[in-house]
């Protein structure tokens, strides 16, 4: 039996939703047995979680011992045996049956696509939802596929070459943000980034597992000063940090402490064996143009 998928699921204080997630999965996927189930539990007890892998055919079960944070998922990818790896949210629910066909045929249509962004909606929401767009743009035509240059998290696909070239997720990011700075570096690797609706997916955006919220923006933030210092190229940096403090602050209403972001950046700054500064190249910030985005942001 050959495993074509990796599904891999990092999970966090989220029993219930993701008994949900794992029968959803099941139910969408149906009989077939190219695909494994990889469980990255980041939980402080192993409960009986694994035992919610009993209806897949091929499973792993991988236990953290404590909150890792997204990182986690790394895990998962290390064990993975498929050619291409699924990153599913514990509290997403996958809505095509179809989802891994169609993967497979988009990454056999072009061999340097490197990841796959679907779309995703919020349960309950009708309002467009702006961070959920993977694109600077967010005007752009959500019912069409397009190439891009970041992906949005929840439901991603990825060729499994392309996280081995260019790593998984930095362990500097607990949590938020982490996305756009693995897409930097799969864009700048040569690697592609692609949006298909035809594969979509509801997430819950379920409170248990989540820090308070304002402690949660003012790490997003933090986490943005990092990903801007390490990956944007000059002199876009400059505009970015002039430009983006305000624009969130002014979307978040407050919810989020400019001081405490800029205490956790220059904190970051000073720590051992942190990553140095490697901006994207100019080739890469065409292909950005390309795509219709903005470098800055």
């Amino acid at each position: 039996m050959t495993i074509l998928f990796s599904v891999v699921v990092l999970t966090y204080a989220r029993d219930q939703i993701l008994a949900d997630c794992l029968t959803r999965l099941a139910t969408c996927l149906g009989p077939r047995d190219d695909y494994e189930v990889i469980l990255v539990d980041n939980n402080a007890e192993r409960g009986t979680r694994d035992a919610l892998l009993a209806p897949f055919a091929h499973h792993q079960y991988l236990f953290s011992g404590g909150n890792k944070g997204v990182h986690a998922r790394n895990d998962g990818f290390d064990a993975a045996r498929g050619e291409y790896v699924v990153l599913l949210d514990d509290d997403v629910m996958v809505e095509t049956p179809a989802m891994l066909d169609l993967f497979a045929a988009r990454f056999a249509e072009d061999e340097r696509l490197g990841a796959i962004t679907v779309r995703k909606h919020v349960r309950g929401e009708t309002r467009r939802r702006v961070d959920l767009i993977p694109h600077t743009r967010k005007d752009v035509d959500l019912t069409q596929p397009f190439l891009t240059f970041r992906f949005v998290g929840g439901c991603v696909a990825f060729r499994t070459a392309c996280l081995r070239e260019v790593g998984g997720f930095l362990p500097d990011f607990f949590y938020g943000l982490e996305e756009i700075e693995l897409s930097y570096r799969i864009i700048d690797a040569g690697w592609r980034i692609r949006y298909d609706p035809a594969v979509s997916c509801e997430e819950l955006e379920h409170p248990d597992g989540r820090d308070a919220k304002k402690r949660v923006q003012t790490q997003r933030l933090a986490n943005k000063y990092i990903i801007s210092y390490l990956r944007m190229p000059f002199p876009e940096v400059l505009v970015n940090a002039a430009l983006f403090t305000p624009y969130l602050l002014l979307r978040q209403r407050g919810q989020a402490s400019v001081t405490g972001a800029v205490r956790q950046f220059l904190n970051w700054r000073k720590r051992d064996g942190r990553p140095e500064r490697k901006a994207i190249s100019r080739r890469t910030a065409a292909y950005i143009r390309e795509c219709g985005g903005s470098v800055w942001r």
